[in-house]
């Protein structure tokens, strides 16, 4: 009950971050940034690695992950999975989830923080009553939270860090990662922008 309580404070504190528009929706919103026209509600994926701790492993967790946040009207979502292992690649576990989430954006700045449920499936070894060890595959739901800071090179392409959580009943994963920022928002030249620069 703690663990959950902790996940909804600071799912709550993220929330003072979020976007807050008070004019009507408009899809096709647009601002202009650096002599380029990008879109305000805009998609964009997260690739990372990283490593996390796992209370049912011995070692610490290599992983790589894959995340596809969108937005429905001004709301944000987030579907992705992540796999970890002993080693890089070598992997004794996968995770999705799908989640709903906060985001601030800005010029050089993209914070946002996701909440959802999650599915895992991971082995373990363990040890039977005569001393042999066999693998248990565990398929269980769970709950997934993530908090991601972004600096951006450009408007639509940066580099940050990811902190996660994946909690269910027989596992808690809990790590960090490097994650590429890459953004749908482009929508070409600034209007008038080359002529001026002649």
């Amino acid at each position: 009950m703690k663990k959950l309580a902790t996940i909804l404070f600071l799912f709550n504190f993220c929330f003072g971050f979020s976007q807050k528009d008070t004019l009507p929706y408009n899809p096709k919103q647009e601002l202009e940034f650096d002599g380029k026209r990008y879109r305000k509600y805009n998609n964009y994926l997260t690739l990372g690695i990283g490593k996390a701790f796992s209370t049912v492993r011995i070692r610490d967790q290599s992983l790589i992950s894959v995340d596809f946040q969108f937005h429905l009207q001004r709301h944000y979502l987030q579907i992705g999975f992540f796999m970890s292992g002993d080693q890089l690649l070598a992997n004794n576990n996968i995770s999705g989830h799908l989640c709903y989430g906060l985001r601030r954006e800005r010029n050089r700045t993209n914070f946002a923080a996701f909440i959802g449920p999650s599915y895992d499936n991971f082995v373990v070894a363990k040890e039977d009553s005569v001393g042999y060890f066999h693998a248990v595959i565990s398929n269980v739901l769970g709950g997934y939270i993530s908090l991601q800071g972004i600096y951006k090179f450009k408007y639509d392409l940066g580099i940050g860090v990811e902190l996660f959580a994946d909690i269910n009943e027989k596992q808690q994963l809990f790590g960090g990662r490097i994650v590429v920022y890459l953004s749908g928002a482009y929508r070409g030249e600034k209007r008038g922008f080359k002529s001026k620069q002649k």
